[in-house]
């Protein structure tokens, strides 16, 4: 600060310091630890200079000054190591908390300290770079409330205003711009995709279906609680048990990971045969960073991406923010005809890889026995023998695919699936893996179910000559209970979705249900109508507000019609609401200049308090002084928040006589 005491500067010092603080602390559990440490040292080091008297960096003490400099390049660099880059979303977000410390230590002057506030709604909006919650939402309204009533502070230059009148001020002037928002929010014309994007290191802490299959990959995803995707259905509803949710296709198997082809990504070939009614719904797919669709088998696809070969669902960019998007379809179905090379590749397996599987295969074979009783044999012996559907398998260190079938006979749903494609291949069945979800959380409250990333599963699709692509599920041989009631009630120790044991129906528990089920609709409806306001959002708005073919144009016009309306409704507030009889500073002071009037001296209507007191001052030298005194009380009353001299005000005003000083003169 330019000029005050230093009580007043502390006060200042205090609530920056609060305002910078808060934004920052979600960012402490991100950001190295070295970081934190250093900013809490900036901070400190600032506030112990009024509070302790210690030294703080400025031209006289240049040591301190130097130390200073040194501490912003150390920091410069230990990010630079510490991130490899100066640039993306994390080197960016530690490298602006270093910045907003050094800004506090050197906040001398009002301008130091305006740019420091601005740097504290910089960094509110760096936490959405993390997450878009409504928590985070409510807390960062929080930290910008904190930081608009640090603009007030500054203002109130005589300390008038109490605590609760400053955070007051500072929260009418936020809900005065809340019309504004909500009407640039709204109206703004949207247009597809982003204005900008997040750097590519924004996406890094994404889980979820990989384009790639290992013993173990999928039962990782047990441990998430964490949503994949919502879906919401328009009429029929799949029945329990065929919540098949299709992602990547697996077709290359290289004797330890399975993954995708993709020489073999191209239109369909095969012909679909719609056998019964088509399912519809809407996927709000979280995001992933990856490329593919999740759909119900099997889909037809969809606007937002391209159906290849397989039946797999591919957008043309990374799915790098929440997108919406509408499916149909068809449960029951037939695939006919296939490419050649699709079925030569269902073949292919690794030379040197599974020999015990493969020679179980051929013996089944030599047998005679056909591809349907290979099939039922396959799934028999999961039955019958000692097989274990477990989240917590034992580590494969050999073959994996022979360790399994023949020694530890536990396994997830990739053991199964992988070990029943290569037993498919060794007969001569073409075969290949499919991954995905299966499984949903219905949700009474919304009418939409919830898919988490613990529904992941894998699940294998064979060849019949009289059939085309079936569906096997060798996980149902194991544990029926998988596909029919889901992973919570086939493995209870994952199932963690409301912290309490399954199948209670306690008050406590369906109260709890409830509240769960309330906040998570809550959830959805912010993804939708916040999160996911884009075109489509847009325009079905304007189409339920009777606006059926508004385009950019019409938006543009109605949001400066909007706006228009907003102001003149709060200038027509605030002229209401005003006072006929002016507040008691007002009031005297227009005693004060009626004195004046009676001997010539009128005020005219644009000209302020002290312009006024100059020109009059300026014709008459004697009345300086008391006009001077009486004009810088008026400010301090009215302007300065200084009720205190309101009393002072009043006597000066009565005793002021202008005609017995000029006639003295």
């Amino acid at each position: 600060m330019k000029t005050g005491s230093p009580a007043m500067q502390l006060q200042h010092l205090l609530w920056l310091g609060l305002g910078l603080s808060l934004a920052t602390l979600p960012h402490l559990a991100r950001i190295p630890i070295w970081v934190s440490i250093m900013y809490v040292t900036l901070v400190a080091w600032r506030l112990s200079g009024p509070l302790l008297g210690w030294p703080l960096p400025n031209r006289p003490r240049r040591l301190l000054v130097l130390a200073q400099y040194t501490l912003a390049i150390a920091g410069l660099f230990a990010v630079l190591k510490t991130y490899g880059t100066l640039s993306g979303r994390d080197a960016g977000v530690a490298l602006l908390v270093l910045l907003s410390g050094f800004k506090f230590l050197e906040a001398r002057s009002e301008r130091d300290y305006y740019i420091a506030v601005c740097l504290g709604f910089i960094l509110v909006v760096t936490n959405f770079f993390y997450t878009q919650s409504i928590p985070t939402a409510l807390y960062m309204a929080l930290v910008v409330l904190v930081l608009t009533t640090c603009f007030v502070v500054m203002n109130d230059r005589n300390r008038g205003l109490g605590l609760l009148q400053r955070t007051r001020l500072a929260g009418v002037l936020l809900l005065q711009a809340c019309p504004l928002m909500l009407a640039l929010f709204i109206l703004f014309p949207r247009v597809p995709g982003p204005l900008w994007g997040l750097p590519k290191d924004a996406h890094s802490g994404i889980t979820g279906i990989d384009d790639a299959m290992t013993p173990g990959s999928i039962s990782k995803l047990l441990q998430s609680d964490a949503l994949a995707f919502r879906a919401r259905f328009h009429g029929r509803v799949p029945e329990k048990g065929r919540f098949y949710w299709r992602g990547p296709v697996l077709t290359y198997n290289d004797g330890r990971q399975w993954s995708r082809d993709e020489r073999l990504f191209f239109a369909p070939e095969n012909k679909l045969t719609n056998l019964g009614e088509a399912i519809t719904y809407t996927i709000t797919l979280e995001p992933t960073n990856q490329r593919w669709l999740f759909a119900l088998e099997m889909p037809t696809g969809t606007s937002d991406g391209r159906l290849i070969n397989d039946y797999q669902i591919l957008r043309h960019k990374r799915i790098r923010d929440r997108i919406r998007y509408d499916q149909v379809s068809w449960p029951d179905y037939r695939l006919n005809d296939e490419s050649p090379r699709v079925l030569r590749a269902a073949l292919q397996l690794p030379e040197g890889y599974h020999p015990r599987t493969i020679e179980l295969a051929r013996q089944w074979r030599d047998e005679g026995l056909g591809d349907r009783q290979i099939i039922d044999r396959t799934m028999r012996r999961f039955n019958r023998e000692n097989f274990y559907y477990t989240p917590k398998p034992p580590l494969l260190e050999g073959d994996n695919i022979d360790q399994f079938l023949f020694e530890t006979r536990r396994g997830f749903c990739e053991h199964y699936a992988s070990a029943f494609v290569v037993l498919m291949r060794a007969a001569g069945i073409p075969a290949r893996v499919v991954t995905g979800y299966l499984g949903a959380t219905y949700n009474p409250v919304g009418d939409y179910y919830n898919i988490y990333q613990r529904d992941a599963h894998a699940w294998a699709e064979v060849w019949l000559q009289d059939r085309g692509w079936q569906r096997v599920d060798p996980t149902s041989a194991v544990s029926p209970l998988r596909v029919l009631e889901g992973i919570d009630r086939a493995a209870p120790e994952v199932g963690r979705a409301f912290g309490f044991e399954y199948g209670n129906h306690s008050l406590a528990v369906v109260i709890m249900r409830q509240f769960i089920d309330s906040w998570d609709n809550l959830n959805y409806q912010w993804s939708q109508w916040v999160l996911g306001y884009g075109p489509k959002r847009q325009k079905e708005l304007m189409h339920y507000l009777g606006f059926e073919d508004i385009d950019w144009t019409g938006l543009t016009l109605g949001l400066v019609v909007a706006i228009g309306a907003i102001l003149t409704v709060i200038a027509a507030w605030f002229f209401l609401r005003r006072p006929r009889d002016p507040e008691p500073a007002r009031r005297l002071y227009d005693r004060f200049c009626r004195k004046l009037e009676k001997y010539g001296f009128c005020r005219l209507p644009f000209e302020g308090p002290l312009d006024f007191a100059t020109r009059v001052c300026r014709r008459h030298p004697r009345l300086k002084h008391v006009i001077m005194c009486i004009t810088d009380h008026y400010i301090a009353v009215r302007y300065g928040s200084d009720p205190g001299r309101l009393e002072d005000f009043r006597r000066q005003v009565e005793r002021f006589d202008p005609g017995s000083i000029i006639k003295a003169g």
